[in-house]
């Protein structure tokens, strides 16, 4: 599984959406989940940042899309 395998479908409903085969994911800006699910009841995976290179130092930032889906192609591993 690759990140370009996933087909990311847009914003429903204010939620960023993928698509990967007959499952979809939902991500709301800066959450920490994963939904499979809409309406965000039924989690799927955490989102965690990615991890940090060793040379930079620890900065506080908030999760992005790419950390959305990092998560769940992790996940689908």
């Amino acid at each position: 599984m690759r990140q370009s395998d996933l087909e990311y479908l847009g914003k429903l409903d204010g939620r960023h959406s993928w698509s990967c085969g007959d499952d979809c994911f939902y991500w709301t800006d800066g959450a920490n989940i994963v939904t499979s699910d809409l309406a965000g009841t039924i989690p799927f995976c955490r989102v965690t940042l990615a991890p940090r290179q060793s040379f930079r130092p620890r900065t506080i930032k908030a999760l992005t899309r790419a950390d959305a889906k990092r998560a769940i192609v992790e996940a689908l591993c």
